[in-house]
């Protein structure tokens, strides 16, 4: 062998107690991201994503549509609301995955 080149060597033997420490782990992974009832299971970060985004597009719906039929004069509520709702997206924006 070159100065360049490395022998890398790898166990391929199984291990015991392998598969148990597997199917404990995934046991693990459903109960954190998964919420079950008698008839359904939803993957709890999706709900919460979905839930999240039905809301924020209710709020600026309902605020676009107030600043449409409104006075000028009073419209600082719902341009409030509606840059706090781009303040939530933009810094802390629901997601699928965690960091």
């Amino acid at each position: 062998m070159s100065n360049s080149e490395v022998e890398l060597k790898i166990d391929t033997t199984p291990k015991e107690n392998s598969e148990k420490i597997s199917t404990l782990s995934e046991k693990e992974f459903e109960r954190k991201n998964y919420w079950k009832s008698c008839c359904i299971q939803v993957d709890r970060r999706a709900v919460k994503f979905f839930s999240q985004l039905i809301i924020s597009l209710l709020i600026i719906v309902f605020c676009l549509f107030q600043l449409h039929y409104i006075p000028k004069c009073d419209s600082s509520e719902y341009l409030s609301l509606l840059t706090m709702i781009l303040g939530v997206w933009v810094t802390d924006a629901p997601r699928l995955h965690n960091n």
